[in-house]
């Protein structure tokens, strides 16, 4: 059997540099152009490589997008948990609820077309691998949010604390994807709510539940 012949490292290092270059390059594209936009000779020039440098790595256009959006996914969750570890000490929970909902409408009003392109494609993908693994990390991004909010569990009444701050968090993030992402929703129906309005009522929306005791009143004993 002929012995494999090693790959230099100075090669190896070349080639995740052009890896990564490709899932920036991607998600760079989805961020400015979105789904429709995200077409491969696109993609290659941004990275700097020839189209055919992209179908050496990956099968078609597909499994491109899917690595850039598990890319970003595992990347969001890290910057998610250091953004929120740096609110929590010190603060309260409605503080850190607040800081939590400007963060959230931050990341959406910045990156509208990835986030529209990360719903759709997953959506329709037929991968069904991918769509899990995609649904995965979504739901560890929520679980870090509720695991750093738990450390506010004393100024929660509520008898079931951590499902209690789940559900509000999902009741958030589905509440502001919608009005920022969906001009046409019925957010906007007038007389439509101005952002910071929205943002006090979702405020006190996410909150409420949590002040109430075992008989879901506030104060119940």
């Amino acid at each position: 059997m002929p012995k494999e012949i090693p790959i230099p490292a100075a090669r190896q290092e070349r080639s995740r540099a052009t890896a990564t270059r490709l899932l920036e390059a991607a998600i760079a594209v989805l961020d400015e152009a979105g789904l429709d936009g995200a077409v491969i000779p696109r993609i290659a020039a941004l990275a700097g490589v020839a189209p055919a440098s992209v179908y050496r790595r990956y099968a078609d256009k597909n499994a491109l997008l899917r690595a850039a959006f598990l890319h970003v996914l595992d990347r969001s969750n890290e910057s998610r948990r250091a953004e929120l570890a740096l609110l929590m000490p010190g603060a309260t929970l409605a503080a850190t609820a607040r800081e939590l909902l400007a963060l959230l409408f931050a990341q959406y009003r910045q990156h509208p077309q990835l986030l529209r392109a990360l719903t759709r494609f997953i959506e329709s993908d037929s991968d069904h691998v991918f769509v899990a693994e995609a649904r995965r990390l979504l739901r560890a991004n929520v679980e870090c949010i509720v695991e750093l909010l738990l450390r506010h569990e004393g100024e929660i009444g509520h008898p079931a604390p951590a499902a209690a701050l789940r559900f509000g968090v999902l009741q958030l993030a589905c509440a502001i994807e919608v009005y920022m992402l969906d001009p046409q929703s019925l957010w906007h129906v007038a007389p439509a709510f101005p952002e910071d309005e929205l943002m006090a009522h979702l405020l006190h929306g996410f909150m409420a539940p949590l002040q109430c005791g075992p008989r879901g009143m506030p104060g119940a004993a």
